[in-house]
């Protein structure tokens, strides 16, 4: 009698294991992806061969056209990265398209923070290599503004930082990912 019944209990036991142990195989490439776009960006920001840092060499030898040069470089990555995440397939995928989204909102937000350097270096430039006083108190004036709306959008990066994780935990945890 235990036998007969042990033989259908160990056999669903055995299926529920292989199920639960499985994973969504497209869940899997979607997180792939987002970790290789992470170590993208996370290259090209705070690499010491990265955007970010020819950037700063050029504005430290006050090549400003060359660092204008590099902006654009910045901003034309990171649309290609955030191209790349809108296009993963998350058809089928426990929390796929809100972990999609979030990623690419942050990855937007961060593009305009880091583009935003393009109007900075501008004023700067102006204030360099400016002949009137006008001319360089107004440049003066709008890197003030700037460093204001730079100060809001590292408070929206750093929400949608939150966002993102929290998005990723669940998709995780939803996918059977660790």
């Amino acid at each position: 009698m235990i036998r007969k019944i042990f033989n259908p209990f160990a056999s669903v036991v055995l299926i529920l294991t292989v199920f639960y142990s499985c994973t969504n195989k497209k869940a899997t490439d979607l997180k792939e992806l987002l970790e290789k776009k992470e170590s993208q960006v996370t290259a090209m920001v705070i690499g010491e061969k990265g955007l970010e840092s020819i950037k700063l060499n050029h504005l430290i030898a006050h090549d400003y056209s060359k660092a204008l040069d590099i902006v654009s470089k910045e901003e034309s990555e990171f649309n290609r990265v955030i191209q790349d995440i809108k296009n993963a397939d998350t058809e089928g995928v426990n929390k796929g398209k809100e972990v999609q989204q979030a990623t690419v909102d942050y990855y937007t937000l961060l593009k305009e923070l880091f583009v935003l350097s393009r109007e900075e270096i501008e004023q700067e430039k102006i204030m360099r290599y400016g002949k009137e006083d006008k001319q360089i108190r107004a440049a003066q004036d709008r890197r003030l503004e700037l460093y204001r709306e730079k100060q809001q959008l590292y408070q929206k990066v750093f929400k949608a930082d939150e966002k993102l994780f929290n998005t990723r935990i669940e998709f995780e945890a939803g996918n059977n990912i660790k």
